[in-house]
């Protein structure tokens, strides 16, 4: 987007065009020598004089608030025709001026300057929809308050996580106060342990702590009463956390159920929010410089010439099958071990998902399974890289070419991630990468298509914008399209994202490896195998597979009661009650991934998640197990 200084020379410019022109209609194309001599002074002066009064007037700043590099343009050739215009008006009515030239010149462009002024101020009064000038630069979130927590027990230690999950409160634990000696100068989550109480009001002037919270509800009433007494004599606000007595209906169990570590957590940082004001200064909130960056970024990630966005990675998937051609009648092959949206895609078209068992080790695709279930009818093969992991590539490629498919991956789970050293995406024909908040890398809702085929990245462009193509006139549609366009604010939360991805998925796998360092451990759950032809895994979730003694949903009951969430990944899509209903499939059709449904379960895990927060996971894990075992 261009700045403002930048209009304020293409107007200087176009003000010395129209000196020229008006002095060439005048006098013939004969006045270069006189204008030599004579005018050249004038004309520069007459230059300054229209910008400066533009600048006094608060034009070019106002303008700014509201343009686009397609407004400034529509403004530079308004200011040049109505130089022109008012150039040759003025010189064909008033023949004298050919004596008086220099004044008279300079007499012209000075009214020009206030009637576009006036003329500017007038519709630019008329187009505003918001009070007076934003100062974006002033513009800052609310700091959060520092708090330090009274107690650094379990009470203490679950209103830390309740802190964490929830930003929305405004609150950034700094540090516990405790009166155990065994715990003073440790660390606990990472946040200093000090003491004894009595010295409350001594640490929180030295922490520069703002509020207080009592976390110690299985202390006596006056132990309270003495904590709040220190908490007035710092001149603290406080906060108590209830005592057991408000719980003897609940279980113990059931007092840490609304205290939890997160299932996932976006890494964002202050240049996402920075980004989203800056995209929202601008007022251009669609399809702009922010989403052309994030594609032009997206495609560099996955080693392809062309990237398109669009609003989620169901809709990028869906245009794969469009831009296929496959219709009614026709078969898309896939896993039925992925999200439900991977088959789905082909019903909307009318074709029919055709499953194909998946390995027993990588849980992707089998590609040994799929000749097998090629018919004249199949058009498509879809393999989806599960968790992160990539499919094994190279055969699906040779089987697709000696059959005459296309091969569409559906990478949603896998930024980044390798096959035998290339990036997955653009493997096929084309790929599909989503942002949920649970990703990798997020956008909020959010996903990128990416293909080495210009013709289909030219596709992908018109049929998210309603089927409009480049050259398509305002409201000419040359195809039947969808309203898949991704917002310019997704889109800079993206390009501030995905510029940090190898950071963000050197995060994951370190919360991946100290999850393995625990869970080692741990009879009857296996992590994840990553298979010799993934050379860099892009970890999605973190699934661990249980035996089969172990009843994996009442794991997930009992982590749950201690705070901890847990996922089933994921219910085999042929499972699914629609599918059951309309393609009469039944338990056992599948049965590698109806094993793998009923077993493999995602601990919490994001690029966040701290070392201690992983132990505390295992270490809860375990015991639930151990408690199953009575």
């Amino acid at each position: 987007m261009l700045r403002p200084y930048l209009l304020i020379l293409i107007d200087s410019l176009l003000t010395l065009v129209s000196f020229l022109l008006a002095l060439m209609l005048r006098f013939e194309f004969n006045a270069i020598d006189y204008f030599l001599r004579a005018l050249l002074p004038v004309i520069l002066a007459g230059i300054v004089i229209r910008p400066l009064t533009f600048a006094i007037g608060g034009i070019y700043r106002r303008v700014w608030r509201y343009a686009t590099t397609r407004d400034f343009f529509h403004l530079a050739l308004a200011v040049l025709v109505g130089s022109i215009l008012i150039s040759i008006i003025a010189f064909s009515l008033y023949p004298r001026f050919v004596y008086t030239l220099p004044r008279s010149v300079l007499g012209i462009e000075f009214a020009l300057s206030l009637i576009l002024l006036g003329g500017l101020r007038v519709i630019i009064h008329q187009l505003e929809r918001y009070p007076g000038d934003i100062s974006w630069r002033r513009v800052k979130l609310d700091p959060a308050r520092k708090v330090l927590i009274v107690g650094a027990g379990n009470a203490g230690v679950q209103m830390l996580r309740e802190i964490q999950s929830n930003p929305q409160l405004g609150l950034k634990a700094i540090g516990f106060v405790d009166d155990d000696p065994r715990k003073i100068g440790q660390r606990v989550f990472g946040l200093p342990v000090e003491g004894p109480i009595i010295n409350l009001p001594k640490i929180a002037t030295q922490r520069q702590a703002e509020a207080v919270i009592i976390a110690i509800p299985s202390a006596p009433q006056q132990t309270i009463q003495n904590i709040k007494s220190l908490c007035h004599e710092a001149q603290l606000p406080y906060s108590t956390m209830p005592s057991l007595s408000s719980f003897l209906k609940l279980e113990e169990e059931q007092l840490s159920t609304n205290l939890k570590v997160p299932m996932a957590l976006p890494d964002i940082t202050g240049e996402e929010i920075e980004a989203v004001v800056r995209v929202m200064q601008s007022r251009n909130l669609s399809i702009g410089s922010q989403t052309m960056a994030f594609e032009k970024y997206a495609a560099a990630v996955a080693h392809a010439e062309h990237a398109v966005a669009v609003i989620n990675g169901t809709a990028a998937l869906h245009l794969c099958i469009v831009a296929a051609g496959i219709g009614p009648g026709d078969e898309v092959i896939t896993s039925p071990f992925s999200f439900v949206a991977t088959a789905n895609v082909a019903l909307y078209e009318g074709a029919k998902p055709v499953f194909v068992d998946i390995d027993p080790v990588s849980l992707n695709i089998d590609p040994n399974r799929i000749e097998a279930a090629i018919t004249p009818r199949t058009k498509a093969i879809l393999p989806v890289h599960i968790f992160g992991q990539p499919a094994d590539m190279d055969p699906i490629l040779e089987i697709a070419e000696r059959y005459g498919l296309i091969v569409i991956e559906d990478a949603c789970e896998a930024i980044g991630a390798e096959y035998k050293g290339r990036r997955v995406g653009a493997l096929g024909k084309a790929g599909a990468f989503a942002f949920y908040p649970n990703k990798q890398i997020t956008t909020g809702e959010g996903a990128v298509l990416v293909t080495n085929d210009e013709k289909w990245a030219d596709l992908f462009r018109s049929l998210r914008n309603q089927g409009r193509d480049v050259f398509d006139g305002w409201l000419n549609h040359s195809r039947l399209g969808y309203n898949y366009r991704i917002s310019e604010m997704n889109a800079a939360v993206g390009v501030v994202q995905i510029r940090r991805l190898d950071t963000l998925l050197s995060k994951r796998e370190q919360v991946a490896a100290e999850y393995g360092k625990h869970l080692k451990n741990i009879p009857g759950v296996s992590p994840l195998t990553i298979v010799p032809t993934t050379t860099r895994m892009s970890w999605f979730v973190y699934p661990v597979r249980f035996d089969d003694t172990i009843d994996r949903n009442i794991v997930i009951e009992k982590l749950a009661r201690r705070g901890i969430p847990a996922r089933p990944y994921f219910t085999p899509i042929h499972l699914q009650p629609f599918y059951r209903e309309r393609f009469g499939f039944k338990e056992g059709d599948f049965p590698i991934a109806e094993a793998a449904g009923r077993s493999i379960l995602a601990l919490p895990f994001s690029a966040p998640m701290k070392a201690e927060e992983v132990q505390f996971v295992c270490e809860n894990l375990a015991e639930v197990l151990e408690e199953m075992k009575r």
